[in-house]
């Protein structure tokens, strides 16, 4: 009887490893793309999200998708996507990169919409290292045209780099969030 419950529970945890259970955050590893990118699917050309961690925070935000529509994406044909006409919009996306060489970095995105003229609600890209946030505010100034947030000079020194984008805004609120890089200076 004990050996079964022991190979239970191994069995039980390794699962739980294997499928990312317990863990918040998805995690890339350090690996640039052919432009120095150390984000994975910083364009949402890959419509499954992944390794981006999205959540609709209390299930309110109508419409939270990859939009396959180039008219309304910065580089490429897709964007992430996000619209709520009776709820509020609220959510957040974050990828965590790690193994990256230690020196500086720089972050940039950009994002498009319309905030429903709600003055009081948030809208930022963000940027984690070892647990220290710091939030870029960004703007939703109408349809296509694009507010380009960057941040300099992120020092990386062993830790894990967390990159992410909040928005939480009343109903009507609208855009498209696409392009995110993080490139070595």
């Amino acid at each position: 009887m004990k050996r079964r419950m022991i190979a239970l529970m191994l069995t039980t945890m390794v699962f739980a490893l294997q499928t990312g259970c317990g863990s918040a955050s998805k995690v890339s590893a350090a690996k640039p793309d052919d432009k120095g990118n150390f984000i994975v699917n910083g364009s949402f050309e890959n419509p499954e999200f992944d390794p981006w961690v999205v959540t609709n925070v209390d299930n309110v935000t109508e419409e939270l998708d990859v939009y396959d529509r180039d008219t309304d994406a910065f580089e490429g044909v897709q964007s992430l996507h996000f619209y709520s006409g009776s709820s509020d919009v609220n959510f957040t996306a974050e990828q965590t990169i790690t193994g990256l060489e230690s020196g500086k970095y720089k972050f940039t995105g950009h994002i498009q919409g319309d905030n429903a003229s709600d003055t009081d609600g948030t809208a930022c890209f963000y940027v984690e290292v070892g647990g220290e946030r710091t939030e870029i505010p960004v703007s939703l100034n109408g349809y296509v045209a694009w507010d380009t947030q960057e941040l300099s000079g992120i020092e990386v020194d062993g830790q894990d780099v967390k990159v992410g984008v909040k928005i939480s805004l009343a109903p009507g609120a609208w855009g498209t969030i696409d392009d995110l890089t993080l490139v070595k200076e």
